[in-house]
């Protein structure tokens, strides 16, 4: 029986099913003292109960306490941040007071009760950094709490692999707190789904946002295959709350505002916004948070000449996301716009991100690294010992000041990610050459691995890369477009240019409720063709066919050499179905400048153009 009582999986049952008997309690008590917050759907103003974190936290506690697996850092240190998250749920702290009592709680439990991680040789510095990773990761898991079950499901994954790496080194001091996080989590869960009847609230993401940082540390404290886990592991392991909460602080300093004002910068909130359903967006952030938790344990168990040569390859990925979700931001407004009234930091952000490509640029040096050590491991059928590894870092700070003007020469930086075309693959086919080139003879005089296999390999990695990263953002809104709410489901009439065209500008420029569904033409030959990843259905004279088979609610005609009786079937088509039948056509015309009004009792100057008179420009 005792063995029972102190076996890990049974902390994550105790935590489970104490959440689920306590959530109605602390549902009541949040009503009953009034605190409540505003549920996440902006289509209703009904308020929830923001009380859930005092049923989490109890739960782990005393799920702690019967497996006697309760720390001091736990107890108190949570225990305390929940005392911080209530006041602000009750009383709405100011930024400064709630930032205050984490930071203060944060550094007792740092200096004197937490271990001392050893990120570098010198302890003060290794206790700043310490504080430094509890403030983060404390207020990430806070911000990420903006949908019903988000957070809650995140907080299952980031636990779930601490466990596991507890359970693989078999530390029960690591694995006992990772189990009862998930379990309290789990138990939660049930009442947060949406739409949730409570919330977490401040006094669950604060001090569970700080417990889920320290457990990240204690995990890749655990690492035996490289040092550099102890950094990379809590960071993979929390990547979707750090990433989320960087988007929104580069987001709202872009913007001239403040990082503590209320937005709608984040991830969830940019999803909603195309049009993704609640439960669609929180599952993909949960997709998202499980791949990255996946990477930290493979992570924290590989050797590390795999951990340090997949490093790249994450980054980018991170990297790519970012830089997405960040340039959602001025879909209504140009940066250059912004930049006219913005002064300060905001300047020097648009200034550096968009005029100037720094962002771009930099995120390049993970590119670069990507592509030379993944030719590396290629050429090598990814047999890496330390010896190879330490000649591939040798060579890289070479591979990099090779390449960049090897991109510069290429023109690489003069496109512009949303617009990325086929022109553009070009430039990177171009500039990857060159590099390749470069590489291949610099390897001769400089520490460069001496293979010219390597340089074609790196050539070809370069300019997939390349291509995979500037098309991205066109992938992704493709991707978005699949996720979102579809009202408007548009059949194309014409499979040609002027249908590629049509269908672009149902996807860019309507609303996020519109997609095509496919396309009809005249032509039978292209049935069954992909066009703008749409098939091509049929023929007009299938329509009934095919809208029996693909309902659609609008037909745009985008086929200028349509025959009158095809018009004419259409038009018939759509009056038996009441569905609209509108042409798309692309037309050039001659802009005019109206003359300026000539003043009463004023000649008209020489050359001057009289009233009402117009010309071209």
């Amino acid at each position: 029986m005792l063995d029972l009582l102190t076996n890990e999986w049974t902390t994550a049952a105790i935590a489970f099913l104490a959440a689920i008997i306590t959530m109605p309690v602390a549902t009541r008590f949040g009503r009953w003292m009034g605190i409540t917050a505003k549920v996440a759907s902006p289509l209703s103003d009904a308020r929830v109960p923001a009380t859930g974190g005092i049923s989490i936290i109890a739960s782990i506690v005393v799920a702690l306490v019967v497996t006697s697996h309760l720390a001091g850092w736990i107890a108190i240190g949570a225990g305390a941040m929940l005392v911080v998250g209530l006041v602000d749920d009750a009383l709405a702290l100011s930024p400064g007071q709630k930032f205050s009592g984490q930071l203060a709680i944060i550094a007792w439990a740092a200096i004197f009760v937490l271990p001392r991680y050893a990120f570098t040789s010198w302890q003060l510095l290794d206790v700043g950094i310490t504080i430094f990773w509890l403030v983060a990761t404390t207020n990430a898991f806070n911000l990420v709490d903006g949908l019903d079950g988000l957070a809650a499901g995140i907080g299952i994954t980031v636990a779930a692999a601490i466990a596991t790496i507890g359970i693989v080194r078999g530390v029960p001091a690591v694995t006992a707190p990772s189990l009862a996080v998930a379990g309290a989590f789990g138990g939660f869960l049930i009442f947060n789904l949406p739409p949730a009847s409570i919330i977490m609230g401040d006094a669950g993401a604060l001090p569970l946002g700080y417990m889920l940082g320290v457990l990240a540390l204690q995990g890749g404290a655990l690492a035996t295959n490289s040092r550099l886990t102890l950094w990379v592991f809590p960071v993979l392991v929390m990547l979707v709350p750090l990433l989320d909460a960087g988007i929104v602080t580069v987001a709202r300093l872009a913007m001239g505002k403040a990082i503590s004002r209320h937005g709608l910068e984040h991830v969830h909130d940019r999803l909603r916004s195309l049009g993704v359903t609640e439960w669609r967006t929180v599952a993909s952030i949960w997709t998202v948070a499980t791949v990255a938790a996946g990477c930290a344990i493979a992570a924290n168990l590989l050797p590390h000449p795999d951990v340090v040569t997949a490093l790249p390859f994450i980054a980018l990925a991170a990297a790519v996301i970012a830089l997405f979700m960040i340039d959602l931001t001025f879909d209504a407004r140009p940066p250059s716009v912004a930049y006219g009234y913005l002064q300060g930091v905001a300047r020097y952000i648009l200034s550096l991100g968009y005029k100037r490509r720094i962002a771009e640029a930099a995120m390049d040096t993970a590119l670069i690294s990507a592509a030379y050590f993944g030719a590396c491991a290629l050429r090598l059928d990814f047999k890496l010992t330390p010896e190879v590894l330490a000649s591939m870092i040798r060579g890289l700070p070479w591979v990099i000041l090779l390449t960049y003007p090897a991109f510069l020469l290429a023109g690489v930086y003069r496109g512009i990610w949303r617009y990325a075309g086929l022109s553009d693959s070009f430039r990177f086919a171009g500039g990857a050459i060159i590099a390749g080139i470069m590489v291949a003879i610099g390897s001769d005089f400089l520490p460069i691995r001496h293979s010219g296999s390597i340089a074609l390999l790196y050539a070809l990695l370069l300019v997939n890369l390349l291509v995979a990263t500037r098309m991205s953002f066109q992938a992704l809104r493709k991707l978005i477009s699949r996720l979102a709410t579809v009202t408007d489901r548009v059949l194309v009439v014409g499979a040609g240019e002027i249908g590629t065209v049509a269908a672009e500008f149902v996807l860019k420029a309507r609303t996020r409720s519109a997609r095509v569904v496919g396309f009809v033409d005249g032509d039978a030959f292209k049935q069954g063709k992909i066009l703008y990843g749409e098939e091509v259905l049929g023929t007009p004279e299938d329509l009934e066919s095919i809208h029996a088979r693909v309902p659609f609610t609008e037909i745009i005609v985008a086929d200028e050499e349509l025959a009158p009786e095809q018009t004419e079937r259409l038009h018939r088509f759509g009056r038996k179905h009441g569905i609209p039948v509108r042409r798309f056509s692309m037309q050039l015309n001659e802009m005019q400048e109206l003359a300026p009004r000539e003043s009463p009792g004023v000649g008209t100057a020489p050359g001057a153009i009289p009233i009402g008179a117009v010309r071209p420009i």
